[in-house]
């Protein structure tokens, strides 16, 4: 028996459950398969023990562990490290943070999903 076809796996980070439940519909409804995690200590977790992940979209205001803090614990894990993050928020000019913490790119959570699936398959459909 053929071994079933995987879908690249999308992890979103975002404390807002409107937003979460939102984004995975969408991005299940494009074809990959979504992990999900309310805050920055939860992704960590998630990535540690093995979750796998071709991009991560990142909220930066959470609490427990916020997105900057989740990406330097990020950079700082070899195994880690490679695993591109965009960052998804709403708020607005974030050129500097986004250089500051290397994210691979930003979308505000307004945009056009057209425009964030663009920047998806970008990392995942390689």
């Amino acid at each position: 028996m053929p071994a079933a076809h995987k879908h690249p796996t999308v992890l979103l980070v975002n404390d807002n459950l409107d937003i979460r439940e939102a984004m995975e519909i969408a991005l299940r409804n494009r074809g990959y398969d979504v992990l999900v995690a309310g805050d920055g200590a939860e992704a960590l977790a998630m990535l540690r023990a093995g979750a796998p992940a071709c991009v991560i979209l990142l909220d930066l205001m959470m609490p427990v562990m916020d997105g900057v803090s989740f990406r330097k614990e990020q950079l700082g894990e070899p195994e880690l490290a490679h695993i591109p993050v965009i960052v998804l928020s709403a708020m607005g000019d974030m050129a500097s943070e986004i250089a500051r913490i290397r994210a691979h790119a930003f979308t505000p959570i307004t945009a056009p999903l057209d425009i964030l699936f663009a920047l998806i398959d970008e990392h995942c459909l390689k």
